[in-house]
């Protein structure tokens, strides 16, 4: 089975908008000062890219590989980058 099935694959026309306004719904119904864990695996797409693309930074990470594993928290009034 190709990982592609397996996890998907991202339009590499629309990922950008596709990343930001997934990434902006989680930070919307996550209550006031909920963590979100994101992980991702730069297969196709490298960290900073992703990191670039949204507006908000992580509190820390981890990688192991090519997996990042982030930790963002979604404050009261959630400052941007």
């Amino acid at each position: 089975m190709e990982k592609r099935w397996k996890y998907g694959k991202l339009n590499k026309n629309s990922w950008q908008e596709d990343i930001k306004q997934g990434f902006k719904e989680c930070m919307r119904v996550l209550k006031s000062n909920g963590i979100l864990v994101f992980k991702w695996n730069e297969e196709q797409i490298k960290l900073k890219d992703i990191l670039n693309t949204i507006d908000y930074k992580p509190l820390f990470g981890n990688k192991r590989a090519k997996t990042h594993w982030l930790v963002f928290m979604k404050y009261n009034e959630y400052v941007s980058k």
